[in-house]
């Protein structure tokens, strides 16, 4: 199963934990990196999660850096990635660093798109079905959600 995680799936491990919510995205993210690490799932990357790590202050960067190592494929940035993302966002009226996401995860062909964004998760069946008529079939989850469909 090709999965794709945003940014904030990455960082989430690392994010203050004394928060419970943020406590129990932390513990999902780490068992689906767990996962990806033993080869259960298989997790794909982009130009705009590299950029988005990039602009991570120090020392989370460099935590954040040694996990998307665990990727096995990467989406470039390309025109045709770049005019999807554009009408994900037009139509989804999502940020734009969140719609090259989700064309990231659509070009690379991922099955799931995974995130802690609470703004793209309200959003998924609308996302979901904006891109099933632009021919694009992907299941978007918060971590939570994501653990229970593959504990099932």
């Amino acid at each position: 199963m090709l999965i794709y995680l945003d940014t904030n799936v990455f960082g989430r491990p690392f994010d203050d934990r004394s928060y419970l919510k943020i406590e129990i995205e932390a513990q999902a993210s780490l068992a689906i990196l767990s996962m990806i690490e033993e080869r259960r799932l298989n997790c794909l990357g982009s130009d705009i999660l590299k950029l988005e790590v990039a602009q991570t202050p120090m020392p989370k960067r460099m935590r954040i850096q040694s996990l998307i190592t665990l990727c096995s494929t990467y989406i470039s940035e390309a025109d045709i990635l770049k005019n999807l993302a554009l009408k994900v966002y037009r139509k989804s009226r999502i940020e734009p660093r969140d719609a090259l996401h989700i064309a990231s995860a659509c070009f690379g062909k991922a099955e799931y798109f995974i995130t802690c964004d609470n703004e793209i998760i309200k959003k998924a069946k609308k996302i979901e079905k904006d891109l099933k008529e632009l021919g694009y079939n992907i299941k978007i989850y918060g971590v939570l959600d994501f653990i229970e469909e593959v504990k099932e």
